[in-house]
């Protein structure tokens, strides 16, 4: 795998969307719109993991922000998230547990 980052849109309904590098690339440059999130800010969140470890570590490394979106559904602005705002540990833990699903291993260790 070496490394891979996974991008995340957690929906205004509770959802958990996810995009490849390609599309994620897309939307922020505003030549993919998503009409769906129009006039609506929502949490993205991105998941950068890492195996390239000799211990046979896996890295997750998770970063956080908020989306803009216009009323063609265009990325406009992304910040830091508000105070009410936060990414949930759940919603993270949520993020981070689906992006692992397809790798094996023996026993996971969390920190």
């Amino acid at each position: 795998m070496s490394t891979q980052v996974r991008h995340f849109l957690l929906t205004q309904d509770g959802g958990i969307r996810e995009f490849s590098t390609d599309q994620a690339a897309l939307i922020a440059a505003g030549a993919s719109p998503l009409p769906e999130f129009a006039e609506s800010r929502l949490r993205y969140l991105q998941l950068t993991l890492d195996d390239t470890s000799s211990k046979g570590e896996l890295k997750v490394q998770s970063a956080g922000a908020c989306v803009r979106f216009d009323a063609e559904g265009r990325v406009t602005e992304t910040t830091a998230p508000g105070e009410n705002e936060q990414i949930t540990r759940f919603e993270h833990d949520a993020v981070v547990q689906w992006a692992l699903r397809d790798i094996p291993t023996v026993a996971p260790i969390f920190h």
